[in-house]
């Protein structure tokens, strides 16, 4: 058995997750980092697309559960989103999110603020 992370990084979206009315109203930038950790012996040896995990899928999956549904807090939105492809991704075993608002709602200025988090499919099917 081959481990391997499938990455996705700094994927862009625009979302209306936040604690504060004008959040939910004009929504704002979120980048997305990704890591999934998955089984890729057989696509390593097929090197078939339909043995791996299709970088593609991932992303429309990651932006319809991310988009979807408004959330008051950024962690919220990455534990549903770690769920969300744990559940679409039968060989995932782990999940690794890192969502960053890059416009919270301070006035000091910094570049971004948000959450990072690890999943696994056992936490997952278990719930918080």
């Amino acid at each position: 058995m081959l481990k391997a992370r499938i990455l996705i990084e700094k994927l862009e979206l625009h979302a209306y997750h936040g604690w504060h009315r004008h959040e939910g109203e004009f929504g704002q930038p979120y980048t997305i980092n990704l890591a999934l950790v998955a089984d890729v012996t057989n696509a390593a040896v097929s090197d078939h697309l339909a043995d791996a995990l299709d970088y593609g899928a991932i992303v429309e999956t990651t932006k319809r559960i991310f988009t979807q549904k408004r959330h008051k807090l950024v962690e919220s939105a990455a534990v549903e989103l770690a769920r969300g492809l744990l559940k679409e991704f039968p060989p995932v075993e782990e999940v690794f999110v890192h969502v960053m608002k890059l416009k919270p709602p301070i006035p000091e200025r910094i570049a971004a603020a948000g959450v990072e988090l690890r999943m696994t499919r056992e936490e997952a099917e278990r719930g918080l």
